[in-house]
């Protein structure tokens, strides 16, 4: 069970990282996509553009973090609160750190989601994802839609969203894999560091961090 969590939050992440990139809102503006839409509807969207999108890129595949990288800082995010993914990640501390460090904070998270996570990219070719209709009311501003990530011979794992209504449509915000919040998962971690060493050690211990796993990327890649 453990094993199937880890590898579950390591796809989920993984398509996360892919959604800042591939279903950004030039890939939406260039197919026409409705920027109204129920919030299964957008999930649907998403994880299928970004299964599509993924088995027909070797080097996405690959887990190649250039390429990465390179997505990420070439589209927009709007499927995505990854500024309050980022605050409710941080927590209290999050209100105490300047703009110019909530910047840094956010920018070390993202890589720290895209180098842990994108190793599972190698095993979408036999995933597919159901979505289920999401039950809410017209007023209601968060939501959670349901899904299940499918494996041929693997049992169904359930893959939960959580995501909020903005003026510009709903966005992701949250996951949960079989009962554990993304948020949750790093929010101790993250307070424990920010609260022995302050906003610029928790910045300072994520980059560390990073460094340490690009160097892990690049000596398995070699």
């Amino acid at each position: 069970m453990a094993r199937r969590a880890a590898w579950s939050r390591r796809l989920a992440l993984a398509l996360l990282s892919i959604s800042l990139t591939c279903v950004g809102l030039g890939a939406a503006q260039a197919q026409g996509l409705p920027t109204a839409q129920s919030p299964d509807t957008l999930i649907k969207m998403v994880t299928q553009d970004i299964l599509d999108t993924v088995r027909n890129d070797r080097s996405l595949q690959s887990g190649d973090l250039t390429r990465l990288n390179a997505l990420v800082d070439q589209r927009v995010m709007p499927v995505v609160n990854f500024s309050r993914m980022t605050a409710l990640t941080v927590g209290i501390h999050w209100r105490r750190a300047s703009p110019e460090q909530q910047e840094k904070l956010m920018a070390a998270f993202r890589e720290l989601l895209l180098l842990t996570y994108s190793d599972a990219l190698k095993q979408v070719q036999d995933t597919t994802v159901q979505v289920r209709p999401a039950r809410y009311a017209p007023e209601d501003l968060d939501v959670i839609v349901r899904t299940f990530v499918v494996r041929t011979g693997k049992e169904p794992i359930q893959l939960d969203y959580r995501l909020e209504k903005t003026p510009t449509g709903w966005k992701i915000y949250d996951f949960n894999i079989l009962g554990l919040w993304l948020v949750d998962h790093y929010r101790s971690q993250f307070g424990q560091l920010a609260s022995a060493r302050g906003i610029d050690g928790l910045i300072a211990a994520l980059n560390s961090k990073n460094q340490s796993l690009r160097k892990l990327a690049a000596k398995s890649g070699s």
